[in-house]
């Protein structure tokens, strides 16, 4: 007499391993969507220590007196020196404003920045970073040697940094 499974038996384990590749995809899928917020909470998160970074370092680096004043969407606009400096020692003004496409930008420039003076030139003699894009407000408070630079990005909350100028 020959020993051989049953269709029954073949039937039941071909459901058996079916049941399994299923559990195995779904737990993969899971594993694959939460691993792909966690990279996305990981990049935003870098993006604003980033941001953080820079506010910080310019604000506590900066010579003499920080000047704000507001632009015509009535978003604020920084004006200082600062011995930190990104892209060339030389450049020591920092203005940071949002421009006319709605990018919050930092120029580095040899110049100070005169609101309706700095013309084609000042801009073709300057470092532009765009630091953050799709601006909705950019305000700057301050008190004494404290400052809070305050960010609505378009589709996102509103993020404050909180930094302070050093003592010359």
């Amino acid at each position: 007499m020959k020993k051989a499974f049953t269709l029954l038996e073949v039937i039941i384990s071909i459901t058996i391993f079916m049941i399994l590749l299923i559990v195995i995809y779904k737990v993969l899928d899971d594993t694959r969507v939460s691993n792909k917020k966690f990279e996305e909470y990981i990049s935003k998160n870098e993006d604003i220590n980033y941001l953080y970074k820079i506010f910080a370092e310019d604000i506590a680096e900066s010579k003499d007196s920080i000047t704000l004043d507001i632009d015509r969407d009535n978003n604020t606009i920084v004006i200082f020196e600062s011995n930190n400096s990104f892209n060339d020692p030389f450049y020591s003004n920092i203005t940071y404003m949002v421009s006319s496409n709605n990018n919050l930008v930092r120029v580095e420039s040899l110049k100070k920045f005169e609101k309706g003076k700095s013309g084609i030139d000042f801009y073709n003699n300057s470092y532009i970073d765009i630091l953050v894009k799709n601006i909705d407000k950019f305000i700057v408070l301050s008190e004494n040697d404290k400052y809070v630079f305050i960010i609505k990005q378009e589709g996102h909350e509103r993020i404050m940094f909180p930094t302070f100028k050093m003592e010359n």
